[in-house]
């Protein structure tokens, strides 16, 4: 039986996950952003796993199109993971409909709670972190021994407004929000666009880790282009805190997941690893 796990991450959260179901399933880590610029992805695996974070409460752009690639889903065992933040919504009946209108069958959709990292990070505290971590410890081999038996059938949603109340997010980021959408009624979305400040020294670290290839340097600065995923891996993994997203994320506390190093993610960006 071949397995191939497809992934995409910003902050290495999905990669984790990707990484840890493909050492238990025997199978090839691919990220999505190596084949996404092919006209068909092919393969000859019969077994297929699609791990990614929830952004705005649904997939990836990049997934939707991921699939839409996806050579003759129909004929695999398809199962996918996203990771989530606050809460995953709706997020894998969204991937559900995008695969069921390409042919194919989702045979098991499983949420897992890993870390914001977005605006708001700041409401979840490093205990909290361990426990999801921890947490993901023992759903690994749940979600492992599912697959292996190639059941059928589960589908992990969330509610959007318990997600809400139950993480404790709305009222521990309150302070955070309201700075927020201060700024977007002021201002207007476009004021918050990623920009580099002057703590900028130009590694061009940002450039190098965009899974979407949306960044490029322009006399030693960051210039973003229009096709950006809204992962934040430019922000969080900017070793100089120098990028920002409107004056909103100006002292806030960066964050990638602690078992992922940064050559890690331009590694896995570029090429097939087993």
């Amino acid at each position: 039986m071949i397995t191939e796990i497809y992934y995409f991450s910003g902050t290495g959260n999905s990669l984790v996950i990707a990484r840890d179901l493909a050492e238990r399933l025997n199978g090839t880590l691919i990220p999505v952003t190596a084949v996404i610029d092919q006209n068909r992805i092919q393969t000859d695996a019969t077994m297929i796993g699609v791990v990614f974070p929830v952004y705005d409460f649904k997939p990836p752009r990049i997934i939707g199109q991921f699939i839409r690639k996806l050579d003759n889903p129909r004929a695999n065992y398809l199962f996918a993971v996203c990771t989530y933040g606050i809460t995953p919504g709706k997020a894998m009946q969204h991937f559900e409909k995008e695969l069921k209108a390409c042919g194919g069958k989702l045979a098991g959709g499983f949420a897992v709670h890993m870390p914001h990292n977005g605006i708001g990070s700041a409401a979840f505290s490093g205990t909290q972190h361990e426990q999801m971590f921890n947490d993901w410890k023992q759903q690994r081999e749940v979600i492992s021994d599912y697959i292996h038996a190639r059941k059928q059938g589960t589908l992990e949603t969330g509610n959007l407004f318990v997600g809400f109340i139950l993480s404790g997010f709305f009222i521990k980021a309150i302070p955070i929000l309201l700075p927020f959408f201060t700024q977007v009624l002021l201002k207007g979305w476009d004021s918050l666009a990623f920009t580099a400040d002057g703590k900028c020294n130009g590694c061009g670290i940002c450039q190098r880790i965009c899974p979407a290839d949306n960044i490029s340097m322009i006399d030693n600065k960051p210039a973003w282009s229009n096709h950006c995923e809204g992962c934040f891996a430019c922000l969080q993994w900017c070793p100089q805190e120098a990028i920002q997203a409107g004056c909103i994320t100006t002292n806030m506390k960066r964050y990638h997941h602690p078992e992922v190093k940064i050559a890690d993610m331009i590694q896995k960006k570029l090429k097939k690893t087993t």
